[in-house]
């Protein structure tokens, strides 16, 4: 996986200082790991967005390159945990963990499957049962993504994590078992959704109920 670069700087760890930078188009972050002190530093939040939109996404292997730092001391870093403004979506913090390049390394990567064109043409409906897939490697041997090909698979196949064949120096975490992408015929579908409908008009009139209940005992409650 290529090594992209991010520059980086000190900042002081306060609240109403990591507002200001936030409207300076900087992200703060924290940088741990590697048996050192965390330290609170910033990024350019554009840079950082970029590195994200790559194909790596999150798990984006990244040299740090820190203000005032020579080359040999910039680390290498990982994305481990990242906060988003939930009503603006934009990104407000991340944790960058320090990672070596000669140790393995767990972390998720995300299933890309093909195929799916060729399987609706023969009728047949794909449910996704895994998004990811937790794997074991060197962070140099790290993949993007990993393929999921159903090009050829018929109405009742399935794929398992033991279907998928694990890239070079990659390990997959997990039951062998685990389904990971599902062919099933519409009608199973149909009658799922018949039954989640069922369901809701079953236990619609204990809910109406309950809230007549709550209605008659809200003036009470405002005494």
């Amino acid at each position: 996986m290529e090594l992209l670069s991010l520059k980086a700087s000190p900042r002081v760890p306060q609240k109403g200082v990591t507002k200001r930078l936030r409207r300076e188009g900087f992200l703060p972050v924290v940088l741990y790991g590697g048996g050192t002190e965390s330290r609170p530093l910033k990024v350019e939040t554009k840079a950082f967005e970029r590195i994200l939109a790559g194909a790596a996404g999150r798990n984006a292997l990244i040299r740090l390159e820190i203000e005032g730092e020579t080359a040999d001391e910039s680390p290498t870093v990982i994305i481990r945990d990242l906060q988003s403004d939930p009503v603006r979506g934009r990104y407000i913090h991340a944790d960058l963990q320090r990672i070596s390049l000669k140790e393995k390394m767990r972390t998720h990567v995300r299933l890309v499957v093909v195929g799916e064109e060729a399987v609706a043409r023969r009728g047949g409906i794909v449910q996704h049962q895994m998004r990811e897939v937790e794997v074991e490697c060197l962070p140099t041997d790290l993949p993007d993504h990993i393929t999921v090909d159903i090009g050829d698979k018929e109405i009742g196949d399935t794929v398992t994590l033991g279907d998928l064949p694990e890239p070079e120096g990659v390990r997959f975490l997990g039951d062998p078992a685990s389904v990971v992408v599902a062919v099933v015929p519409p009608k199973m579908v149909a009658g799922e959704e018949e039954e989640a409908e069922a369901a809701e008009e079953a236990a619609a009139p204990e809910g109406e109920g309950a809230e007549a209940a709550e209605g008659g005992a809200e003036p009470a409650s405002k005494e």
